[in-house]
């Protein structure tokens, strides 16, 4: 990591002020040597092994005599009810059923029928489920009172558990833990590891992994949390990359490349409208510029969900701001007078407004207005990672100077200045990154990102070499005068005289407010008459 610039902050805000180049190790987390070569040496861990919260619980459950309901809340990236099972199949030796949709006759029993939940010591049923039929609850609770040895386990995201307490206040007094898919870095690689073994004992066709795949596992593990600092394990999709790259191995020991095989692979199959922005990208269907420097037009890193999958991929976005005389001194937000926009978006661009209220505007209101719109955008757009974008280009526009058009930027902004993190920063940066192979480099082009989103760092092999190479260049920033230093290469302030981006705001507010902007041109020709 090279410091570019460090200035100490005027404002009342303790962020540490600074802007670094970052180098290609600091793109990705470094898992240090281990002491295995395959993990033929590693001791199998199961994935319900690693719930802690979890197993206290239902441990709790088991051994409790007046509670017999757990909720366990999770996100949908893991099969909830299986896992659930194999806990208490590793606490116990209880028999345990999943009943993912049951029936009333299942569920309470009639004269020909004895219900699960006393045909087994432990049932398991999402929370959906009891969601869809309300009526059963009176009639689970009043079971549940009059056998109170059965036990029960509901499951369910967040809002399907919130659904559920509504309708069933008592379940505030049930036993309540989460399954978790984050876990620490640090001894990630033997976690990793181990959790493949485990695989391999339910599936021979898994193969052994060496070091380096599983190191590449790691990482993506990491890339899935969102913080190096944590594996991130959705665990159907992390047990398809293993048995993926067990095929690609063909009876070898699994090795890096058959990782990034199967990477590549399951990407493939679910990337078609990345593909097709940045075909519209090559056709020039979508304006980006990626040389050049332009006044009031930045480049803006967006990240696109895709209806259907868990895939996510970034795609830069053109935003343009233009001024006027007059108006009531704010930003106009394009997106949110078309109905275009997120209340956090529309959050955002009010920030945009007490910044620069807060720097020119705090004794009078300002003589001039500013409209601010994502050009090429035609769905609806929310967050506040444009804040710093936005804020960048009205300040260029207010200064009448141009913006280097070989940067794209992403940040969210306080009305201090500050730089505060935003998420997807990975595809954000990779987004832009294809544009400029695309369109061909030029050794200047990369990214602006808050300094506090290096952790969420984990790029594709790609990238990291050429920034390696020197053809492409991640910045971090802290407070948007760095980032504007960084698009404008002059200084936001300066106690000497020099000519600054403040400077030439004051003295054009100034011009406006005192009429002597440039003369109509009919204002000249009634002059000559006159």
């Amino acid at each position: 990591m090279k410091k570019v610039t460090f200035k100490k902050s005027n404002g009342s805000s303790d962020i540490v002020r600074a802007c670094y180049e970052l180098e290609a190790e600091d793109l990705y987390p470094a898992f240090k040597q281990n002491n295995f070569a395959t993990t033929q040496e590693i001791t199998a861990r199961s994935f319900a092994s690693l719930q802690l919260r979890a197993k206290n619980a239902v441990k709790a459950l088991i051994n409790s005599k007046n509670r017999n309901i757990l909720m366990l809340c999770a996100v949908n990236r893991i099969d909830q009810c299986k896992v659930a099972a194999a806990i208490v199949s590793e606490v116990s030796d209880k028999s345990v059923l999943i009943a993912k949709a049951p029936s009333r006759r299942e569920l309470f029993g009639d004269a020909s029928c004895k219900s699960v939940l006393l045909s087994y010591d432990v049932v398991i049923i999402p929370c959906v489920h009891l969601n869809d039929h309300p009526k059963w609850i009176g009639l689970l609770e009043d079971f549940l009172d009059k056998n109170s040895h059965a036990k029960l386990i509901l499951t369910g995201d967040g809002g399907d558990c919130a659904e559920l307490m509504v309708m069933w206040p008592q379940l505030e007094h049930a036993l309540q833990a989460d399954l978790v898919l984050e876990f620490p870095s640090v001894g990630g690689m033997e976690l990793m590891a181990g959790l493949i073994k485990h695989y391999q004992k339910k599936d021979p066709e898994i193969k052994d992994f060496d070091e380096d795949a599983v190191r590449l596992l790691c990482m993506y593990a990491c890339r899935e949390s969102g913080d190096r600092r944590w594996l991130g394990l959705p665990e159907e999709k992390i047990r398809s990359l293993i048995e993926d790259a067990s095929f690609f191995a063909k009876g070898e020991t699994v090795a890096k490349r058959h990782v990034l095989k199967s990477i590549a692979a399951m990407d493939f199959r679910i990337n078609f409208l990345a593909e097709s922005e940045l075909r519209d990208h090559r056709d020039r269907q979508i304006l980006i510029s990626t040389q050049g420097a332009v006044v009031g037009q930045i480049n803006g890193l967006s990240v696109i969900e895709t209806a259907g999958t868990s895939y996510e991929f970034g795609e830069p976005v053109r935003i343009t701001a233009t001024a006027r005389a007059g108006g009531e001194g704010d930003v106009i937000d394009i997106e949110r007078k078309a109905e275009l926009a997120g209340q956090i978006h529309a959050k955002a661009m009010m920030i945009i407004n007490g910044y620069l209220t807060k720097e020119f505007g705090s004794d009078q209101p300002l003589p001039m207005s500013a409209s601010l719109v994502f050009e090429q955008s035609y769905s609806e757009v929310d967050g506040d990672s444009a804040s710093l974008t936005g804020l960048c280009a009205v300040i260029s526009c207010l200064a009448k100077v141009p913006i280097r058009q070989d940067l794209a930027v992403t940040g969210a902004v306080d009305q201090f200045g500050d730089v505060q993190p935003v998420g997807g920063v990975n595809e954000k940066i990779e987004g832009f990154f294809k544009v400029c192979r695309l369109h061909g480099f030029t050794g200047t082009q990369g990214v602006v990102i808050p300094f506090s989103c290096v952790n969420q760092l984990v790029l594709r092999p790609s990238v990291v070499n050429a920034v390696k190479k020197g053809v492409f260049h991640i910045y971090t920033v802290a407070h948007v005068n760095d980032a504007v230093k960084l698009l404008t290469t002059m200084d936001w302030d300066a106690d000497d005289g020099r000519d600054t981006i403040r400077q030439r705001i004051v003295d054009h507010l100034y011009e406006v407010a005192n009429g002597k902007e440039e003369i109509p041109w009919w204002k000249f020709w009634q002059k000559n008459e006159d």
